[in-house]
């Protein structure tokens, strides 16, 4: 069953970061990111019109942008092409959309790189979370849902507020890698609860999402 979540990589060393904090609107609008080679990224980004003298001017002062096309404006924002190198640590054969799934929408800020994605299922998002490690950017998980045409529904899971909080909070600090990087008390910690309680949101939220999945369970 297809998930979408929303997802921040944070980080200043990620390309548009820099720009995105120095315009008026500090925020870059992202349609498209594709891997150009294996050191670049291609965007196809937008700025509102308050924005797109600075934007173009601090582009020009950005070592990691090597090509920048302006396609146009539309509906009072202006849209470009950018190149960025960018150590993805990926070659050009990667299929973002197969392996980390495909990007329903995107911003960049000063915080970093937050985007929608819709995955074939949780071991492609985990792909994208390990890989995010191997680079040392920063990955938080804002929002999970299963049904990809209400990305906002968090009850689609039907999760408790407390089981969906301590699930995302598990996953994004890896309560569920191997080796684990995170354990239930440290968990417990986090949610201001027992070990015990931590334990028992997690089993419980775990038999729904198995339920969701996979349907009733035969007793």
């Amino acid at each position: 069953m297809a998930i979408v979540a929303e997802i921040l990589l944070g980080g200043h060393s990620f390309p548009l970061v820099g720009v995105a904090n120095e315009i008026p609107s500090g925020r870059i609008s992202v349609s498209k990111l594709s891997l150009r080679s294996d050191d670049e990224l291609l965007f196809i980004v937008s700025v509102d019109s308050q924005s797109r003298t600075v934007f173009e001017q601090e582009l020009r002062t950005q070592p990691e942008i090597t090509d920048v096309v302006q396609i146009g404006e539309a509906a009072d924002d202006w849209f470009y092409k950018v190149i960025a190198i960018f150590n993805s640590g990926l070659d050009a054969s990667y299929e973002f959309e197969k392996h980390e799934g495909v990007m329903m929408d995107g911003t960049i800020t000063s915080d970093g790189f937050r985007k929608e994605k819709v995955f074939s299922d949780y071991e492609a998002l985990q792909t994208l979370r390990d890989r995010c490690d191997v680079l040392g950017i920063p990955f938080e998980l804002l929002r999970i849902a299963v049904d990809p045409e209400n990305p906002g529904e968090r009850d689609t899971f039907g999760l408790t507020d407390k089981q969906y909080r301590a699930m995302s909070l598990a996953f994004a600090h890896g309560y569920y890698d191997s080796p684990r990087q995170m354990t239930t008390q440290e968990l417990a910690e986090e949610l201001g609860i027992s070990a015990a309680s931590a334990s028992d949101l997690l089993r419980r939220a775990e038999n729904q999402l198995i339920s969701q999945t996979l349907g009733p369970t035969i007793s």
